[in-house]
């Protein structure tokens, strides 16, 4: 069993100064080095990313009298020291998170690497932890990246021009950025590009499995994984080996990748915004050391398609997508810690509540959009997601679940670590002492880090206890499909109507 011990007094960690502590809302990166983890923070999440957002879908965000400026905070392992603010950013930056942070070494130095979302992406880097060095990186594209790796003594970073996925590759490689300036990896503009032999989406996650760099790429047409074909990425050596969304075009994400026991898993998420405000469980497959790839969580695609990779197949846990929990829209960790898959979900449940409300705020813009009629229409079955999240005593929260095979999972969380504003586990990690290290998102009160040991071999949950959850969730899902013929429409039509 997992147990699980709160690192911080206060939530956002700043017990100095308490409306700064809850403004730190995500700890959407994590690190270690030396005595120390590390975590980047996400800023005003929800205000954040609309204000970035170029059509915001509901109406522009006031941001005045909140301090958006990304932070960096360190907790010494042993415990002798509590939380320290390392880093702020300048308001000039307008970076309100550090969203990838990772430990690379070179033959100059050993040091922690963290990248930012705001208008655009910077990268600092730091020796000792406390000195933060803006890196001169004028040729990286784009305003946010979501993952390092570090790969045969080179740094590897992807950027995003939007917040999730987007239409283009950008992936560059440093020994050091601080001496040896950034390179994209693959240029569309380079005479010699082939279409056939390169990535062509956003890159959201970076994996190093095999030895060989794996890159998991955002499609319209549904998610591809790609990986390099040497120990160092080149342009036009490159093989897909994941397409179509693995059998489903509405899988177009994803979110994170992770290896265990020779294969390597990927948690892939449905169409955006729509997964979002009509929530639509994520998907879970694997693949071996030679390519092959298989449906470990996931049921009946929702836009079929026929992948050239691969088959889908039923999934090989027997967990439809979600763990049968359409809530659970993100599988966003996955780490491999004591022999063991820990997998963390982004469970949406608690934001029905918040776009309802929202809904209700923007009335008069949103009538103007899809109609009166529409418009309570919307409202309605949002309140009726409401109810059936009471009726059946939904657990609210992020989820987490261990599997010891890679393919029979178990939940040992099942409601944010017992609070039901901490949807997501944002951040997995394993330290050197073989601690497991947990952070939360939670815009509505400020993140947590917890550490966790494995008790015992008693599980969680009794077997009665997880057959009645199911089960409820069963009943949950079969009503909640009822409503979303018209939910998915009002939205798509809601969605469609916010881009002219």
């Amino acid at each position: 069993m997992l147990c699980f011990e709160k690192l911080n007094a206060i939530k956002g960690f700043d017990k100095w100064n308490p409306v700064n502590a809850h403004q730190n809302n995500y700890a959407w990166s994590m690190a270690e080095m030396g005595d120390y983890i590390y975590v980047g923070t996400c800023r005003n999440m929800f205000t954040s990313m609309l204000s970035l957002a170029k059509r915001p879908l509901l109406g522009q965000v006031q941001t005045t009298g909140l301090d958006n400026n990304a932070e960096i905070w360190r907790y010494k392992k042993d415990g002798t020291q509590g939380w320290q603010r390392v880093f702020k950013t300048h308001p000039y930056d307008k970076s309100f998170g550090f969203r990838a942070m990772t430990v690379h070494e070179s033959k100059y130095s050993t040091a922690l690497y963290a990248a930012t979302i705001g208008e655009r992406v910077y990268i600092y880097k730091s020796i000792d932890g406390v000195t933060w060095k803006k890196l001169r990186t004028p040729q990286v594209v784009g305003g946010s990246s979501r993952s390092f790796a570090s790969l045969n003594g080179r740094l590897y970073v992807s950027t995003l021009q939007e917040g999730i996925g987007g239409k283009n590759s950008y992936l560059y490689s440093s020994a050091d950025p601080e001496f040896e300036p950034f390179k994209l990896v693959m240029d569309p503009h380079h005479p010699y590009f082939q279409k056939d032999k390169n990535p062509m989406g956003g890159i959201d996650a970076l994996e190093v499995f095999n030895h060989k760099l794996y890159l998991g790429v955002s499609g319209e047409n549904g998610a591809e994984v790609w990986r390099s074909m040497e120990g160092q990425p080149a342009m036009n050596k490159w093989i897909k080996i994941g397409d179509a969304g693995f059998g489903d075009g509405m899988n177009q994400e994803i979110m994170s990748m992770g290896t265990f026991k020779n294969h390597l898993y990927v948690a892939l998420t449905k169409k955006f915004p729509l997964a979002l405000f009509a929530p639509l469980g994520f998907d879970l497959v694997r693949f071996d050391r030679c390519d092959c790839w298989e449906l470990i969580v996931g049921g009946r695609p929702m836009k079929p398609t026929h992948p050239k990779t691969g088959e889908r197949t039923t999934s090989l846990s027997g967990f439809k997508s979600g763990f049968n929990s359409p809530f659970n829209v993100y599988g966003w960790q996955l780490l491999a810690y004591q022999d063991q898959l820990i997998l963390t979900t982004f469970d949406d449940s608690v934001n029905m509540k918040l776009m309802r409300d929202v809904f209700i705020q923007r009335k008069e813009g949103l009538i103007q959009r899809i109609g009166q009629e529409k418009y309570q229409q919307l409202v309605c079955l949002y309140g009726e997601i409401i109810c059936l999240l009471e009726k059946y005593q939904y657990p609210k929260g992020f989820d987490l679940y261990v599997s010891k095979d890679g393919i029979h999972f178990r939940p040992e969380v099942l409601s944010g670590l017992n609070n039901p504003y901490s949807y997501g586990g944002r951040t997995l990690l394993v330290s050197q002492e073989d601690e497991l290290y947990v952070g939360t998102a939670n815009p509505y009160e400020g993140c947590d880090v917890y550490r966790g040991e494995i008790i015992g071999c008693q599980p969680y949950f009794t077997d009665g206890q997880l057959q009645s959850y199911f089960e409820q969730l069963e009943a949950l899902t079969c009503e909640l499909q009822c409503l979303y013929p018209d939910l998915i429409r009002l939205l798509s039509e809601l969605f469609v109507t916010s881009k002219k």
